[in-house]
């Protein structure tokens, strides 16, 4: 029973002027936490300290024996977790006890001058032994949690030799799982684990895989992996991490909400129930497993549930242009229509409404951007008057921050990053602006990058929890993508795919050759460019006619045939800023070219050029020096004459070439013995017809680590997986197009571990079969 409760708040504070801390009260106790209730008019975010005090010594009056005061213990300290929920409760994790027993009734206290001991990301149970078949995928799920209830991010990455692990879903999670492919033979792997937390705290961890063999390589069923290029590389406006990983953004055009993959492979319309639908999404966000959406149609926030179905509506507002959701769930919405921030309880009660139309520190006469930092400070953006006004916590307005910027290249976007307060400029450089507001460092937008010819005005800014910072395009649908240092990594966008030769590593990157500009990008697995280079002579490059690629399977070494000047140009991409070996020329002697059709690459880094007028394949090693050569035409008669040789493929391993000739329709098999510098004429297989294991017009050629052939069909309009591992094609199992998610057949790109890349038209379809 509480007596005295002003002196009582007074001792328990232990200090002048902490009768304005509010007092609260355990409604219950549970393993561990305890939940506890406040006045309603207390707002304690996440992470804020408790003090919890038990019944301690009473004093009385000495003739009265009337109760003086009661002189409550500290029996335990407790950090707010969540909350306040529909109830008001709030529930907090306790850290410290004094050995008392906690019980509903116990007086509680915050403690504003201590923080919390951050404690760093740790193991909640035993790792586990994960393996697959070769060339399947399997889910890994790992034990990892905060003990601090932080958000977590997740970056993983295959340690050891490069092109031999197999490869992810995605580089980085939010979320302690992911998606690994197994390589193509049998073999071990390592996964590399770096979980932290937003304070920086890390745990790592290494996952040993396993690849075990599986002969029944028949009934494999082709898997979709990604689709890249138009209509499926969707870029999206407003760009956010949900908790569950994935990715919400904004389709500014048809203004409806999308979720991405962790992986950005794969991207769709967030689903929602039958008229229920926001009628502009403007932005969206998930909090507490709900989802939010500013409703520009409705000027108000719309709280949807897990079934897609409207729960509640925060607002109204007049011209609301952004939002975001603090720990607590108290919602800011960015409404210049308004004069301001309008801020709204959890409970969707409208609190207060921070500034005014008008100009000056406390005012607004553009607003468009909000961000809150992790103590739960508020950073509005008002491009017109260049300047961005902030508030502490408690809504209390601080010194605004004016930006020196050019009137050209606006302001038009914020966000909080360990590195201070990022300003995204119209031109797509990044502004980092430190304690006292000032611009102490610029980051190169995507422009000066190389990795697009044409870029446009970004427009938005994403901060990851791993660091790295996404800023978008809408307008030229691209999506650059900055390390946590500042470094441009990548950029994405449905118009990147435009190129018609491509060649795929073991490390799930993609090489595509544009003929005609002569140009070389590398792309990741999940669809990002990583790098551009190359070109024509007249553009400073290498090539007069850029032909034909091929990339060695650990993705180290890329050759590239010229056909005007009968060259082969092969870059060491170990060591990316070396230039270029160049080897071959005109003429009918070893080493020397008539007409380069062809290339292949094998794992010790040989590269195959197939010569369709000197009817011959020739081998060369890594520094472009001549090995040996294979092939011959002298009537046409013989099964091992090349009459008119148009592609090649060679195992990964270098012991056998397939050489498909358009004049038989066949498929030639030559054996190869790296070792003696020889090649033997095996066997032919095919011939023209629609039936299995025949040809009709056959666009590309593939063999992976196990040995199996891949032929793509433009005229039959499929996909064959053939065992040309013997002297003898055993057919395997046949897709059409249709069944691999395109129009028609148009080329291929097979990675050594069976994934399948089909383009056309300036799109990809990707399969692991």
């Amino acid at each position: 029973m509480r007596t005295l409760s002003t002196l009582l708040t007074l001792i328990l504070a232990g200090a002048a002027g902490a009768a304005e801390l509010p007092l609260g009260l355990v409604e219950r106790a549970e393993a561990g936490a305890v939940v506890v209730r406040f006045d309603a008019s207390v707002r304690l975010a996440p992470g804020a300290m408790l003090a919890v005090y038990g019944p301690g010594k009473v004093e009385k009056h000495p003739l009265t024996h009337e109760v003086i005061v009661e002189r409550r213990q500290l029996v335990a300290k407790a950090q707010v977790v969540g909350g306040p929920g529909e109830d008001g409760m709030l529930r907090a994790r306790v850290l410290w006890t004094s050995g008392a027993v906690l019980a509903g009734g116990m007086d509680v206290v915050p403690l504003p001058g201590e923080a919390a001991p951050n404690a760093a990301p740790a193991l909640s149970g035993a790792l586990p032994k994960v393996s697959a078949a070769v060339s399947t995928s399997v889910k890994i799920t790992l034990p990892i949690a905060d003990p601090d209830g932080d958000a977590l991010s997740f970056t993983w990455t295959l340690t050891g030799a490069p092109g031999v692990g197999g490869t992810l879903s995605a580089h980085t999670t939010s979320l302690p799982e992911i998606r690994w492919t197994a390589p193509g033979l049998p073999s071990g792997a390592s996964l590399h684990v770096s979980a932290r937390d937003v304070l920086g705290q890390e745990l790592v961890v290494d996952v040993p895989l396993a690849a075990v063999a599986d002969d029944d390589w028949r009934k494999r069923e082709a898997k979709p992996l990604a689709r890249f290029g138009p209509g499926n590389q969707l870029v999206a406006a407003r760009l956010r991490r949900d908790a569950d990983g994935t990715w919400l953004g904004v389709d500014e055009g048809g203004g409806q909400v999308l979720r991405f993959a962790p992986g950005w492979a794969v991207v769709a319309p967030v689903a929602f129930a039958v008229g229920a639908a926001p009628r502009r999404a403007l932005a969206a966000s998930g909090w507490h497993h709900d989802l939010y959406v500013l409703d520009g149609g409705a000027n108000a926030v719309q709280v949807f549930g897990a079934d897609g179905n409207r729960k509640g509506e925060i607002g109204p507002c007049q011209r609301p242009t952004d939002f975001a959701i603090a720990g607590d769930g108290t919602m800011f919405v960015a409404d210049q229509g308004a004069g301001g921030v309008l801020v709204f309880e959890a409970n969707g009660k409208f609190r207060a409404r921070l500034g005014h139309d008008g100009k000056g520190d406390d005012a607004f006469t553009g607003l468009t951007r909000i961000a809150l930092g992790p103590g739960g400070e508020l950073f509005a953006l008002d491009p017109a008057q260049g300047q961005i006004a902030r508030f502490d916590r408690f809504q209390r307005r601080l010194d605004a921050w004016s930006l020196q910027v050019d009137a050209k290249n606006p302001p038009v976007d914020l966000a909080v990053h360990p590195k201070g307060l990022l300003v995204l400029l119209a031109s797509g450089q990044v502004l980092i602006v430190n304690v006292k507001g000032q611009a102490t460092q610029a980051w190169k937008g995507l422009g000066e990058a190389g990795l697009v010819e044409r870029v446009g005005n970004a427009d938005g800014l994403c901060v990851d929890a791993s660091g790295e910072v996404f800023v978008t395009f809408t307008g030229s649908q691209l999506i650059a993508r900055h390390d946590a240092d500042g470094l441009i990594t990548g950029v994405r966008g449905p118009g990147l795919w435009s190129e018609s030769l491509y060649a795929a590593d073991g490390r799930g990157r993609l090489f595509a050759l544009e003929p005609g500009s002569g140009m070389i990008s590398v792309a990741d697995g999940e669809g990002w460019r990583l790098a551009r280079f190359g070109g024509t002579l007249r553009n400073g490059g290498p090539f007069s006619e850029a032909s034909a690629l091929a990339v060695t399977p650990d993705g180290q070494g890329l050759s590239v045939l010229d056909a005007d000047k009968l060259q082969v140009v092969r870059w060491n991409l170990a060591k990316p800023q070396d230039k270029p070996v160049v080897f071959g020329q005109p003429g009918k002697n070893n080493g020397q070219f008539a007409k380069v059709t062809a290339v292949a690459c094998d794992a010790a880094g040989r590269t195959y050029v197939l010569d369709a007028r000197q009817h011959r394949v020739q081998v060369f090693d890594a520094l472009g020096a001549f090995l040996y050569g294979f092939g011959r035409y002298e009537r046409g008669k013989m099964p091992d004459e090349l009459s008119e040789p148009t592609l090649i493929a060679v195992s990964p391993a270098g012991d056998a070439a397939y050489i498909y000739d358009e004049d038989t329709y066949e498929i030639k098999k030559f054996a190869l013995d790296p070792a003696k510098a020889t090649a033997a004429h095996v066997t032919n297989s095919g011939g023209k017809g629609d039936d299995p294991g025949q040809f009709r017009a056959v666009k590309g050629l593939g063999v992976d680590r196990l040995g199996l052939l891949y032929v793509a069909d433009g005229k039959r309009g499929d996909l064959q997986v053939i065992d040309f591992r013997g002297s003898n094609a055993v057919v395997g199992p046949a897709r059409k197009a249709a069944e691999l998610g395109t129009s028609r057949i148009a080329g291929l790109a097979l990675a050594p571990d069976g994934q399948v890349f089909l383009p056309y038209d300036g799109t990809i379809a990707a399969w692991s079969w």
